[in-house]
């Protein structure tokens, strides 16, 4: 697991640290601050090709198609004009962004010795990639704001059983035991009629429904397990992670989903705006003997809003501003 997680000179951010990291990360702060632009450095950090080629459009929307667009995403992870270089740096290695000026970015990843070259990208401004020496040193999963294709998610779903089948079985139990109580069981099928296979939900009223048809909460709960036992990721990074979820099922959500990714050895950083999302995390985990979460926050310098400022605190921070009403967002 990555345990330290450093950033200079990148998007709005000049120079952030957070130490003692956990098993789950849970990235707070106002609007604005920097709560993505953390998720975007740990895809470079340890995304794979298609994720790295991808990262322009996985957590924004570009303003407009085309060349000019994917440039000026790439331009913009450099804090300002004036600056030509970015770092981020954590345990398990680090990654060094700078512009060529000649219309291409080169990054260099290195291992977590600092000396041995892994990685030399070059993104030209046409959004093409040239690459020498490439190995992610990561399974990484990322779960946007966008909902993925229900027929991709549902193929992931397919291909749990023949990994492990109990995993079937725990899925349909963290599905009935935060979300649909109702839930009897889950099938991978194509009905008579229909041109894809889908997951399809039995509730007991006789005729099973796609699971399209259950609602948000539902789909990306189901998409983050599918992602979890089909993909076996050692890094799972969830945008917004609140989306959908009623608050009154939040505490039940985080205490199956800390049991998974402890069990499947997955660190977790998610962003949230939820003050509820962070008092029902803290309530899940504060019995865990490992000790499993961490909020990561960014807030902007009292005496210089131009500057970002980090911090890391856990369960005895979060009692403390749950038992005194303070605002930990």
């Amino acid at each position: 697991m990555i345990s330290t997680l450093e950033l200079k000179q990148f998007r709005g951010l000049e120079h952030v640290k957070f130490e003692n990291l956990g098993r789950v990360n849970l990235i707070v702060g106002g609007n604005n601050v920097g709560k993505t632009s953390i998720l975007e450095s740990l895809v470079l950090l340890c995304g794979n090709m298609n994720q790295l080629t991808e990262l322009p459009t996985t957590f924004r929307e570009l303003p407009q198609k085309g060349d000019d667009a994917l440039a000026s995403f790439w331009k913009l992870l450099l804090k300002n004009e004036r600056i030509y270089e970015f770092r981020i740096i954590s345990d398990i290695g680090s990654i060094e962004g700078c512009d060529t000026a000649l219309g291409q970015w080169a990054f260099s990843r290195l291992r977590s010795d600092g000396n041995s070259l892994e990685i030399s990208l070059i993104f030209e401004s046409n959004g093409t990639v040239s690459i020498k020496n490439y190995k992610a040193p990561f399974h990484l999963s990322i779960l946007s704001t966008k909902q993925k294709d229900p027929a991709v998610i549902s193929e992931l779903y397919n291909r749990i059983a023949p990994l492990n089948p109990d995993n079937e079985t725990k899925i349909e139990e963290l599905l009935r035991n935060s979300i649909e109580p109702r839930l009897r069981r889950l099938r991978y099928a194509r009905p008579e009629g229909t041109k894809t296979h889908l997951v399809y939900v039995d509730l007991g009223e006789g005729k099973m429904i796609p699971f399209t048809q259950m609602g948000q909460a539902f789909a990306r709960t189901l998409q983050v397990y599918c992602e979890i036992f089909a993909q076996r990721p050692k890094i799972l990074l969830i945008d917004e992670i609140e989306n959908g979820l009623y608050y009154e099922g939040m505490e039940d959500y985080w205490k199956g989903l800390m049991a998974v990714l402890e069990d499947q050895d997955v660190q977790l950083f998610a962003t949230t705006h939820s003050r509820e999302c962070m008092e029902a995390a803290y309530r899940a985990a504060k019995d865990i003997p490992s000790d499993p979460l961490r909020y990561l926050r960014l807030d902007r310098r009292i005496d210089d809003a131009a500057k970002i400022v980090a911090t890391t605190f856990g369960k005895a921070e979060m009692a403390t501003a749950i038992e005194f009403n303070l605002e930990m967002r």
